[in-house]
Protein backbone atom coordinates (compact mmCIF):
# COMPACT_ATOMS: atom_id res chain seq x y z
CA UNK A 1 0.00 0.00 0.00
CA UNK A 2 2.99 1.99 0.18
CA UNK A 3 3.49 5.56 1.66
CA UNK A 4 -0.07 5.25 3.89
CA UNK A 5 1.02 1.49 5.00
CA UNK A 6 4.49 2.87 6.44
CA UNK A 7 2.75 6.46 7.45
CA UNK A 8 0.30 4.04 10.09
CA UNK A 9 1.34 1.05 10.13
CA UNK A 10 5.35 0.71 9.55
CA UNK A 11 7.56 -0.98 6.77
CA UNK A 12 7.24 -4.71 5.74
CA UNK A 13 3.64 -5.11 5.88
CA UNK A 14 3.47 -6.73 2.94
CA UNK A 15 0.59 -5.02 0.99
CA UNK A 16 0.68 -4.91 -2.68
CA UNK A 17 -0.69 -1.76 -4.94
CA UNK A 18 -4.43 -2.12 -5.77
CA UNK A 19 -5.78 -0.57 -8.96
CA UNK A 20 -7.10 2.99 -8.50
CA UNK A 21 -10.51 3.67 -8.97
CA UNK A 22 -11.80 6.12 -11.30
CA UNK A 23 -14.88 7.56 -9.21
CA UNK A 24 -14.54 9.83 -5.90
CA UNK A 25 -15.04 8.02 -2.87
CA UNK A 26 -17.51 10.91 -1.49
CA UNK A 27 -20.40 10.14 -1.94
CA UNK A 28 -23.39 12.67 -2.68
CA UNK A 29 -25.36 14.29 0.31
CA UNK A 30 -28.75 14.61 0.45
CA UNK A 31 -28.67 17.03 3.22
CA UNK A 32 -26.94 19.30 1.63
CA UNK A 33 -28.55 22.62 -0.38
CA UNK A 34 -26.75 21.77 -4.10
CA UNK A 35 -26.78 18.25 -5.69
CA UNK A 36 -22.98 18.50 -5.87
CA UNK A 37 -20.89 15.88 -4.12
CA UNK A 38 -19.75 16.67 -0.68
CA UNK A 39 -17.43 19.88 -0.11
CA UNK A 40 -15.79 20.41 2.72
CA UNK A 41 -18.91 21.56 5.16
CA UNK A 42 -17.03 24.50 6.90
CA UNK A 43 -16.94 26.22 3.31
CA UNK A 44 -20.11 25.14 2.45
CA UNK A 45 -22.67 26.50 5.49
CA UNK A 46 -22.01 29.54 5.93
CA UNK A 47 -23.86 31.96 8.81
CA UNK A 48 -23.45 35.34 9.98
CA UNK A 49 -22.36 33.83 13.07
CA UNK A 50 -18.81 32.96 11.06
CA UNK A 51 -17.21 29.89 11.11
CA UNK A 52 -17.63 27.74 14.39
CA UNK A 53 -14.96 25.85 15.90
CA UNK A 54 -15.19 22.39 17.75
CA UNK A 55 -12.91 23.92 21.00
CA UNK A 56 -16.02 26.74 21.01
CA UNK A 57 -18.45 24.24 21.29
CA UNK A 58 -17.14 21.81 23.81
CA UNK A 59 -17.25 24.70 25.67
CA UNK A 60 -21.04 24.57 26.13
CA UNK A 61 -22.15 22.47 28.62
CA UNK A 62 -24.71 20.38 27.38
CA UNK A 63 -22.56 19.98 24.13
CA UNK A 64 -19.59 18.17 26.31
CA UNK A 65 -21.94 16.49 28.19
CA UNK A 66 -23.97 14.66 25.26
CA UNK A 67 -20.82 14.23 23.36
CA UNK A 68 -19.52 12.54 26.46
CA UNK A 69 -22.86 10.15 26.71
CA UNK A 70 -22.69 9.44 23.57
CA UNK A 71 -19.26 9.05 22.61
CA UNK A 72 -18.58 7.23 26.24
CA UNK A 73 -21.83 4.50 25.58
CA UNK A 74 -20.52 3.86 21.82
CA UNK A 75 -16.74 3.27 22.30
CA UNK A 76 -17.11 0.79 24.73
CA UNK A 77 -19.09 -1.29 22.53
CA UNK A 78 -17.41 -4.36 20.72
CA UNK A 79 -17.59 -4.55 17.07
CA UNK A 80 -19.16 -8.22 16.12
CA UNK A 81 -18.88 -9.47 12.16
CA UNK A 82 -22.08 -12.24 11.83
CA UNK A 83 -25.55 -12.93 10.06
CA UNK A 84 -28.91 -12.76 11.11
CA UNK A 85 -30.70 -16.04 10.72
CA UNK A 86 -34.35 -14.62 10.54
CA UNK A 87 -34.49 -14.12 14.57
CA UNK A 88 -31.67 -13.54 16.54
CA UNK A 89 -27.95 -12.13 15.38
CA UNK A 90 -25.21 -15.03 15.16
CA UNK A 91 -21.53 -13.65 15.24
CA UNK A 92 -19.03 -15.81 12.82
CA UNK A 93 -16.94 -18.49 14.39
CA UNK A 94 -13.91 -16.50 13.20
CA UNK A 95 -14.04 -13.04 13.81
CA UNK A 96 -12.01 -9.99 11.90
CA UNK A 97 -9.34 -9.67 14.64
CA UNK A 98 -9.02 -5.77 13.16
CA UNK A 99 -12.61 -5.47 14.73
CA UNK A 100 -11.23 -5.41 18.16
CA UNK A 101 -7.62 -4.85 18.11
CA UNK A 102 -5.29 -2.35 16.69
CA UNK A 103 -1.22 -2.90 16.54
CA UNK A 104 -0.62 0.93 16.69
CA UNK A 105 -0.89 3.40 19.78
CA UNK A 106 -4.68 4.23 18.78
CA UNK A 107 -6.58 1.57 21.12
CA UNK A 108 -9.83 -0.04 19.44
CA UNK A 109 -11.68 2.35 22.29
CA UNK A 110 -9.60 5.50 21.22
CA UNK A 111 -10.29 4.66 17.40
CA UNK A 112 -14.02 4.70 17.54
CA UNK A 113 -13.90 7.72 19.95
CA UNK A 114 -12.44 9.58 17.10
CA UNK A 115 -15.57 8.31 14.85
CA UNK A 116 -18.21 9.33 16.87
CA UNK A 117 -16.56 12.38 17.55
CA UNK A 118 -16.21 13.25 13.96
CA UNK A 119 -19.53 12.64 13.27
CA UNK A 120 -21.14 14.68 15.99
CA UNK A 121 -19.08 17.73 15.01
CA UNK A 122 -18.39 17.34 11.49
CA UNK A 123 -20.54 14.42 10.08
CA UNK A 124 -17.57 13.00 8.47
CA UNK A 125 -14.92 9.86 9.51
CA UNK A 126 -11.87 8.35 7.88
CA UNK A 127 -10.09 5.07 8.71
CA UNK A 128 -6.65 4.58 7.29
CA UNK A 129 -6.47 1.12 6.06
CA UNK A 130 -3.54 -1.46 5.92
CA UNK A 131 -4.29 -4.74 4.01
CA UNK A 132 -2.42 -7.75 3.18
CA UNK A 133 -1.82 -9.12 -0.20
CA UNK A 134 -4.85 -10.59 -0.42
CA UNK A 135 -6.67 -7.42 0.13
CA UNK A 136 -7.71 -8.45 3.51
CA UNK A 137 -8.00 -5.91 6.30
CA UNK A 138 -5.36 -6.14 8.79
CA UNK A 139 -5.42 -2.93 10.78
CA UNK A 140 -7.13 0.26 10.56
CA UNK A 141 -6.96 3.59 11.86
CA UNK A 142 -8.98 6.67 12.71
CA UNK A 143 -7.29 9.70 11.22
CA UNK A 144 -7.62 13.17 13.42
CA UNK A 145 -9.59 15.72 11.27
CA UNK A 146 -6.67 17.93 10.87
CA UNK A 147 -4.97 15.01 8.39
CA UNK A 148 -7.59 14.72 5.86
CA UNK A 149 -9.79 17.05 3.74
CA UNK A 150 -11.88 16.66 1.25
CA UNK A 151 -10.56 17.81 -2.49
CA UNK A 152 -12.66 17.56 -5.55
CA UNK A 153 -9.56 18.19 -7.74
CA UNK A 154 -8.34 14.90 -6.45
CA UNK A 155 -8.60 11.30 -8.19
CA UNK A 156 -10.98 10.04 -4.77
CA UNK A 157 -12.27 13.53 -3.40
CA UNK A 158 -9.94 13.36 -1.05
CA UNK A 159 -6.18 13.99 0.99
CA UNK A 160 -4.11 12.55 3.49
CA UNK A 161 -1.92 14.88 5.06
CA UNK A 162 -2.01 16.89 1.68
CA UNK A 163 -1.40 13.67 -0.26
CA UNK A 164 -4.13 12.39 -2.81
CA UNK A 165 -6.06 9.03 -2.13
CA UNK A 166 -5.45 7.43 -5.37
CA UNK A 167 -6.35 3.60 -3.66
CA UNK A 168 -9.64 3.40 -2.59
CA UNK A 169 -9.18 0.14 -0.40
CA UNK A 170 -6.67 2.05 1.67
CA UNK A 171 -9.93 3.97 3.51
CA UNK A 172 -13.11 4.13 4.92
CA UNK A 173 -14.96 6.95 4.71
CA UNK A 174 -17.78 7.21 7.07
CA UNK A 175 -20.67 9.81 6.38
CA UNK A 176 -22.98 10.20 9.75
CA UNK A 177 -26.44 10.84 9.78
CA UNK A 178 -26.54 14.47 9.41
CA UNK A 179 -24.01 17.58 8.83
CA UNK A 180 -23.04 17.81 12.69
CA UNK A 181 -23.00 20.04 15.48
CA UNK A 182 -20.43 23.20 13.47
CA UNK A 183 -22.87 23.41 10.74
CA UNK A 184 -26.60 23.31 12.38
CA UNK A 185 -25.54 23.70 15.92
CA UNK A 186 -23.68 27.61 15.73
CA UNK A 187 -26.67 29.56 16.69
CA UNK A 188 -26.98 27.75 20.15
CA UNK A 189 -23.08 27.54 20.26
CA UNK A 190 -23.26 31.65 20.01
CA UNK A 191 -26.63 31.90 22.43
CA UNK A 192 -24.90 29.97 25.04
CA UNK A 193 -21.93 32.22 24.94
CA UNK A 194 -24.15 35.15 25.25
CA UNK A 195 -26.30 33.90 28.28
CA UNK A 196 -22.40 33.15 29.79
CA UNK A 197 -21.42 36.64 29.29
CA UNK A 198 -24.60 38.17 30.73
CA UNK A 199 -24.71 35.83 33.57
CA UNK A 200 -21.16 36.49 34.61
CA UNK A 201 -22.02 40.45 33.90
CA UNK A 202 -24.85 40.40 36.36
CA UNK A 203 -22.39 38.26 38.89
CA UNK A 204 -20.58 40.95 38.78
CA UNK A 205 -22.75 43.81 39.20
CA UNK A 206 -25.97 41.98 40.89
CA UNK A 207 -27.72 45.31 41.93
CA UNK A 208 -30.10 46.68 39.51
CA UNK A 209 -29.34 49.74 37.31
CA UNK A 210 -28.93 52.90 39.48
CA UNK A 211 -28.60 55.77 38.50
CA UNK A 212 -26.57 58.86 40.60
CA UNK A 213 -29.07 62.34 40.64
CA UNK A 214 -27.79 65.43 41.95
CA UNK A 215 -29.80 66.88 44.78
CA UNK A 216 -29.60 70.27 43.59
CA UNK A 217 -28.41 71.47 39.51
CA UNK A 218 -24.95 72.31 39.60
CA UNK A 219 -23.67 70.87 43.01
CA UNK A 220 -21.12 68.58 40.99
CA UNK A 221 -18.88 68.94 38.64
CA UNK A 222 -18.62 66.80 35.61
CA UNK A 223 -15.09 65.40 37.11
CA UNK A 224 -17.14 64.81 40.42
CA UNK A 225 -19.57 63.13 38.75
CA UNK A 226 -17.16 60.37 36.41
CA UNK A 227 -15.20 59.78 40.13
CA UNK A 228 -18.92 58.88 42.39
CA UNK A 229 -19.72 56.62 39.30
CA UNK A 230 -16.32 54.60 38.98
CA UNK A 231 -16.15 54.25 42.76
CA UNK A 232 -19.75 53.02 42.90
CA UNK A 233 -19.03 50.47 39.78
CA UNK A 234 -16.41 49.37 41.42
CA UNK A 235 -18.20 49.02 45.10
CA UNK A 236 -20.51 46.99 42.72
CA UNK A 237 -18.04 44.26 41.86
CA UNK A 238 -17.14 44.37 45.63
CA UNK A 239 -18.00 41.17 48.04
CA UNK A 240 -19.44 44.07 50.61
CA UNK A 241 -21.12 46.13 47.27
CA UNK A 242 -23.77 45.99 48.82
CA UNK A 243 -23.41 48.63 51.85
CA UNK A 244 -21.97 52.26 50.72
CA UNK A 245 -22.12 55.83 50.95
CA UNK A 246 -23.85 58.73 49.54
CA UNK A 247 -22.63 62.69 49.86
CA UNK A 248 -26.26 64.85 50.41
CA UNK A 249 -25.55 66.12 47.21
CA UNK A 250 -26.55 63.03 45.38
CA UNK A 251 -29.26 60.69 45.58
CA UNK A 252 -29.94 57.01 44.32
CA UNK A 253 -32.33 55.59 41.92
CA UNK A 254 -32.68 52.13 41.04
CA UNK A 255 -34.39 50.81 37.55
CA UNK A 256 -34.82 47.43 36.50
CA UNK A 257 -35.17 44.11 38.58
CA UNK A 258 -33.20 41.16 39.27
CA UNK A 259 -34.62 37.60 38.07
CA UNK A 260 -32.30 35.06 38.05
CA UNK A 261 -35.16 32.57 37.00
CA UNK A 262 -34.79 33.82 33.92
CA UNK A 263 -31.11 32.46 33.38
CA UNK A 264 -32.04 29.43 34.14
CA UNK A 265 -34.80 29.12 32.32
CA UNK A 266 -32.86 30.56 29.10
CA UNK A 267 -30.15 27.58 29.95
CA UNK A 268 -32.57 25.19 30.39
CA UNK A 269 -34.06 25.72 26.55
CA UNK A 270 -30.93 26.07 25.35
CA UNK A 271 -30.26 22.44 26.78
CA UNK A 272 -33.49 21.18 25.10
CA UNK A 273 -32.25 22.81 21.89
CA UNK A 274 -28.86 20.68 22.22
CA UNK A 275 -30.27 17.74 23.20
CA UNK A 276 -32.30 17.78 19.66
CA UNK A 277 -29.20 18.74 17.90
CA UNK A 278 -27.32 15.78 19.46
CA UNK A 279 -30.97 13.31 19.54
CA UNK A 280 -30.33 12.93 23.27
CA UNK A 281 -33.49 12.95 25.80
CA UNK A 282 -33.26 16.32 27.15
CA UNK A 283 -33.18 15.05 31.06
CA UNK A 284 -29.97 13.13 30.40
CA UNK A 285 -28.47 16.59 29.67
CA UNK A 286 -28.87 17.41 33.15
CA UNK A 287 -30.90 20.75 33.77
CA UNK A 288 -32.45 22.35 36.40
CA UNK A 289 -33.44 19.49 39.07
CA UNK A 290 -35.81 22.16 40.92
CA UNK A 291 -39.07 20.42 39.59
CA UNK A 292 -37.63 17.15 39.09
CA UNK A 293 -37.52 13.75 41.77
CA UNK A 294 -34.79 11.68 39.57
CA UNK A 295 -35.17 8.02 41.23
CA UNK A 296 -33.35 4.99 40.75
CA UNK A 297 -36.24 3.86 38.69
CA UNK A 298 -36.20 6.51 36.75
CA UNK A 299 -32.35 6.21 35.70
CA UNK A 300 -32.85 2.94 35.04
CA UNK A 301 -35.56 3.69 32.24
CA UNK A 302 -33.33 6.09 31.05
CA UNK A 303 -30.46 3.26 30.45
CA UNK A 304 -32.97 1.41 28.61
CA UNK A 305 -34.06 4.06 26.39
CA UNK A 306 -30.51 5.08 25.57
CA UNK A 307 -30.07 2.32 23.69
CA UNK A 308 -32.45 3.64 21.17
CA UNK A 309 -31.49 7.43 21.15
CA UNK A 310 -28.24 5.74 20.40
CA UNK A 311 -29.04 3.80 17.06
CA UNK A 312 -28.86 7.33 15.03
CA UNK A 313 -25.41 7.03 15.58
CA UNK A 314 -24.50 3.30 15.92
CA UNK A 315 -27.00 2.54 12.19
CA UNK A 316 -24.30 5.03 9.83
CA UNK A 317 -21.51 3.41 11.78
CA UNK A 318 -22.26 -0.28 11.22
CA UNK A 319 -24.01 0.27 7.86
CA UNK A 320 -20.31 1.46 6.27
CA UNK A 321 -18.36 -1.47 7.99
CA UNK A 322 -21.16 -4.09 6.23
CA UNK A 323 -20.35 -2.98 2.73
CA UNK A 324 -18.40 -5.40 1.00
CA UNK A 325 -15.52 -3.52 0.11
CA UNK A 326 -15.10 -4.05 4.22
CA UNK A 327 -17.03 -7.06 5.16
CA UNK A 328 -17.51 -10.43 3.24
CA UNK A 329 -20.10 -11.66 1.35
CA UNK A 330 -22.76 -12.73 3.80
CA UNK A 331 -21.59 -11.04 6.61
CA UNK A 332 -22.69 -7.39 8.55
CA UNK A 333 -20.66 -6.10 11.23
CA UNK A 334 -22.65 -5.32 14.30
CA UNK A 335 -22.04 -3.20 17.64
CA UNK A 336 -22.86 -5.48 20.63
CA UNK A 337 -25.06 -3.46 22.59
CA UNK A 338 -24.84 -5.62 25.99
CA UNK A 339 -22.51 -3.03 27.23
CA UNK A 340 -25.23 -0.09 27.06
CA UNK A 341 -27.26 -2.24 29.93
CA UNK A 342 -24.57 -4.65 31.56
CA UNK A 343 -23.48 -3.79 34.94
CA UNK A 344 -20.49 -4.56 35.07
CA UNK A 345 -19.46 -4.45 31.60
CA UNK A 346 -18.23 -6.90 29.37
CA UNK A 347 -14.15 -6.83 28.32
CA UNK A 348 -14.07 -4.83 25.47
CA UNK A 349 -14.02 -7.06 22.62
CA UNK A 350 -16.30 -10.14 21.54
CA UNK A 351 -14.80 -13.43 23.62
CA UNK A 352 -14.59 -15.56 19.99
CA UNK A 353 -11.95 -12.84 19.05
CA UNK A 354 -9.35 -13.89 21.69
CA UNK A 355 -7.99 -16.54 19.26
CA UNK A 356 -9.64 -15.68 15.93
CA UNK A 357 -6.90 -15.47 12.58
CA UNK A 358 -7.42 -12.52 10.09
CA UNK A 359 -10.99 -13.08 7.85
CA UNK A 360 -10.52 -13.06 4.20
CA UNK A 361 -12.39 -9.41 2.91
Amino acid sequence: MGWLSDLFFGTGGGAAPLAAASGSLVPESQWYETNAQALVYRDHFGSKYGELQRTAAMKVAPIKRGRAIIVGSISDLPLSAGAWDGVTWVPANRQPVWLTRCSGTQTPWHRMATTVDDLIFYGWSLWALNRSEAGTILDAYALPQNRWSFDQSTPLGIRIDKTPVTDPRNVILFQGPDEGILATGNEAVQSWAALGLARLAKAQNPIPAMVLQETEAGKVTQAEAEQYVKAWGDRRRDPNGMIGFLPSKLSLAVHGDIKPELYDQAFNALRLDVANLLNLPASLLDGSTATASLTYVTQEGERQSLIDWLEYWLAPIEARLSMPDVTPQGQVVRFDRSNLTDVPNNSHGPELAADAAPEAA
